[in-house]
């Protein structure tokens, strides 16, 4: 049964719907006044403002009842674009939580692969903007990059569904282990979000095994069948509007910027149901980020210190704050690419950007390699063009 907080929000909704119409072709949005992607569009004006009306205080069985799809339906729903049909492999099942977008047909030693974690507060399973951008990133690299790249993406356990941590990052960490057992050492972690913060989870478990060592020694339900101090770390970090600190609530922005809109509220609810009522403490390391040092938590994260990660953060995002001080806490070195999107809001890149791809005639772009003005897109894929993990 749906909540009355729910069937509220779904009655009002008609209002900034009628609103952003009203000012798209007038004022201007929020939106269309800040950020290129929305200037011309109100399909994405009016889409992101209903997503941000319904964001805030999200509650577990109104998402089962109305959000929740297979990762199944949405596969084969996406069949139907015709990128899919370009893309090797795609759907292919590789363990009990993860698909190949694109499987590259050259020796394993040599392929690069690209782990991607979507996002959703660990509560909510992947959209279809977020699949097309898996599948429009292979074709936003050079000939070359393309055809060393596979590209891979983990359905985890939702907490929709009562899985709290860790059973995300053990599974993620399980997935991993199984690309490395089959030869895969060229593992780059992908994310948005969420999927951002296991990216980051991820490769702290493997640089610090023992930490996880003793974060699984105590949840005694999940057991490692494999040493994580074996693992190759990951070659490289894709850290899209990384969710930071789960568990604490954002606070007005410092740089005194409109976050109206932005597709992510100011309640902890989805921080709270990732850790229940676990000791905070204890899991620290794997969640509050910016409760961390580099001395102790980051110095070991190769890809963290050898320029080879990188963040896209929006301007106008309400968690914008919480990212640069992680940033300003693990760029030691000075080696972490950190970029800012004008006028961007949480996730632009696969909440927006990718919205161009998913019809047929937007697959057709994606087809002939036309990614112009976009931000996060063509970002990504020029940090995967530039480098040779092999």
């Amino acid at each position: 049964m749906l909540s009355s907080q729910f069937i509220a929000k779904l009655c009002t909704l008609p209002y900034p719907i009628v609103k952003i119409i009203l000012q798209y072709y007038t004022v201007g949005t929020v939106y269309s006044k800040t950020n290129r992607e929305f200037k011309r569009s109100l399909y994405k004006n009016v889409l992101i403002a209903m997503e941000a009306h319904m964001a805030m205080n999200l509650q577990k069985n109104d998402m089962k009842a109305v959000c929740y799809e297979p990762i199944g339906h949405l596969l084969k729903r996406f069949k139907k674009n015709p990128m899919s049909k370009q893309l090797n492999a795609f759907g292919e099942q590789f363990d009990e939580c993860s698909y190949w977008i694109h499987k590259c047909d050259i020796p394993i030693e040599k392929t690069n692969v690209v782990v991607y974690f979507h996002g959703g507060g660990y509560l909510l399973n992947m959209i279809d903007s977020q699949l097309t951008f898996s599948a429009a990133l292979h074709f936003a690299l050079d000939d070359k990059t393309a055809a060393r790249t596979s590209i891979m993406i983990v359905d985890y356990s939702l907490t929709m569904f009562d899985h709290i941590y860790p059973t995300q990052l053990y599974e993620c960490l399980r997935t991993y282990n199984n690309l490395v057992q089959l030869g895969y050492n060229n593992i780059i972690l992908m994310g948005d979000s969420a999927g951002a913060h296991m990216s980051l989870s991820l490769a702290r478990a493997i640089a610090y095994p023992e930490e996880i060592k003793q974060q699984f020694e105590y949840f005694s339900e999940f057991k490692l069948k494999f040493n994580v101090s074996n693992l190759p770390q990951p070659k490289a970090l894709i850290l899209d509007a990384p969710w930071v600190q789960p568990c604490t609530p954002p606070l007005p922005s410092r740089h005194h910027v409109d976050t109206t809109g932005d597709v992510i509220g100011y309640d902890i609810n989805l921080g709270n149901y990732f850790v229940e009522d676990l000791d905070q403490k204890f899991i620290n390391n794997f969640l509050k980020f910016t409760n961390t040092n580099w001395e102790d938590h980051w110095a070991k994260v190769e890809a963290i210190n050898n320029g080879n990660t990188i963040m896209i953060v929006g301007e106008r995002e309400v968690l914008r704050d919480g990212m640069e001080d992680f940033y300003n806490i693990a760029n030691k070195k000075g080696s972490i690419e950190y970029y800012i999107e004008p006028g961007g809001i949480h996730a632009g890149m696969v909440y927006v950007e990718s919205l161009d791809y998913m019809s047929k005639k937007g697959a057709k772009r994606a087809l002939k390699g036309d990614f112009k003005d976009k931000f996060g897109i063509n970002l990504v894929a020029q940090f995967l063009n530039k480098r040779d993990f092999v």
